[in-house]
């Protein structure tokens, strides 16, 4: 099996058990101590703890929060994998805070959030050093009412599927 293919199946792994099943636990097993994520909604996480902590704040105030592969397959190259993903959640759950602009100040608003993103992997001898991501802040902002509402035209629509409409 190629670098490739073992960093692809890692970041599957990962992706599959953080992402969508919500198991922080694949962080201790799957990443370096020195680990670091960052989502621009979030800001920087540095070591294990940062990023279980994140899941879990996420997941209390969005506790059906789940995100996805979304159209095109992972992306190899040496010690980067890309993945392109897609999800959201609704806030049912306890006061979130955790974002770069705003906060819903009080639990249970029952907002929806919905988005995309794209997220470039760093492995290093069979660990994920970086989980460097860019997503579709603007858009989250806009559906927590957080940042005005876009401009006629400028939305972002999605069919039943949960795929975007171009």
């Amino acid at each position: 099996m190629s670098l490739e293919q073992k960093n692809k199946k890692i970041v599957a792994d990962y992706f599959d058990r953080y992402w969508v099943k919500r198991d922080v636990s694949v962080v201790d097993e799957l990443c370096s101590d020195d680990f670091v994520q960052s989502y621009p909604n979030h800001g920087p996480r540095h070591g294990k703890e940062g990023a279980k902590k994140m899941l879990s704040d996420f997941t209390q105030a969005f506790p059906d929060l789940t995100f996805r592969q979304y159209q095109t397959p992972l992306i190899a190259e040496g010690d980067y994998v890309a993945a392109q993903w897609v999800g959201g959640g609704t806030h049912t759950g306890t006061a979130f805070d955790d974002m770069a602009v705003g906060k819903l100040a009080t639990p249970n608003s029952g907002k929806k959030i919905y988005f995309s993103g794209m997220t470039i992997f760093t492995l290093k001898n069979g660990k994920i050093v970086k989980e460097i991501a860019e997503e579709g802040g603007l858009t989250v902002l806009q559906q927590l009412d957080l940042v005005p509402q876009p401009n006629p035209g400028k939305e972002i629509k999605w069919d039943e599927e949960g795929n975007q409409i171009y």
